[in-house]
């Protein structure tokens, strides 16, 4: 099968029954789900999404519009849609994964079993806060810092923020520019996972994710803030497997 920078899926089961796609957030890489491979069970295959801007494609510019970056990445999964799949996108992540699912149904491609979200307010809120991917360095950096989950060390070191700051900047310019009330409505399952503290989008904000289905839509929050999933992460996991393989 041919290899693309796009999926890190270095010892491929062949033999799973379902293929898992995990979207990261803002600022962060497919090392995000390194360990979900393990955790989860083996009729699950994990295929952590390498975006440009990070880790091994740091050299390349990072994509700070939604249509090129699902464009993008249709190519780069249509050959993995050949068994059962499952979208999983965090924050920004979430909006990749959607309009992903969405582009892949109006093509006629094979649409997602199940499409989980985490710490993104439904496609019918508009952003609640001012932009932040214009902010000058020191107030984006306060903000990304706000969210917490951020290594102390990149927030302390000049260089890792100016090496870092590029693909930030890009990446909430995407997240913050990007509009999903108009998508079409999905005929799969959403899960949809959030925390409870300001950082993360209030209850409210995410009970409109029934507006994107024709299907079920479940809810589950979590004591934390934008990074909830660091104290969750095995009760959230084994939520994503029982609808994986219910």
């Amino acid at each position: 099968m041919t290899q693309t920078p796009w999926l890190a899926r270095p010892n491929p089961r062949h033999s799973a029954r379902m293929r898992l796609f995990c979207l990261p957030c803002a600022g962060a890489g497919a090392s995000f789900y390194r360990l979900w491979q393990s955790k989860l069970p083996a009729d699950i295959e994990v295929i952590p999404v390498c975006l440009p801007g990070r880790e091994h494609r740091l050299a390349e510019p990072a994509i700070d519009q939604i249509a090129d970056m699902v464009l993008a990445l249709h190519a780069a999964v249509l050959p993995l849609l050949d068994v059962p799949f499952a979208f999983f996108g965090y924050s920004m992540g979430g909006s990749i994964a959607h309009h992903l699912a969405c582009h892949l149904a109006r093509a006629g491609e094979p649409a997602p079993a199940h499409l989980f979200i985490a710490a993104l307010r439904a496609p019918n809120i508009a952003l609640s806060r001012l932009p932040v991917h214009a902010l000058p360095s020191a107030e984006l950096w306060q903000h990304i810092a706000s969210y917490g989950g951020t290594h102390r060390e990149i927030l302390e070191s000049e260089e890792f923020r100016a090496l870092l700051e590029p693909t930030l900047r890009a990446d909430f310019k995407l997240a913050e520019t990007t509009f999903s009330g108009d998508q079409q409505k999905l005929n799969c399952p959403i899960t949809v996972f959030g925390g409870t503290t300001d950082t993360s989008p209030p209850p409210q904000d995410l009970a409109g994710w029934q507006l994107a289905t024709t299907d079920d839509v479940k809810i589950h929050t979590f004591q934390g803030g934008h990074f909830f999933i660091l104290d969750h992460e095995s009760t959230l996991l084994s939520i994503i497997a029982s609808a994986m393989l219910q």
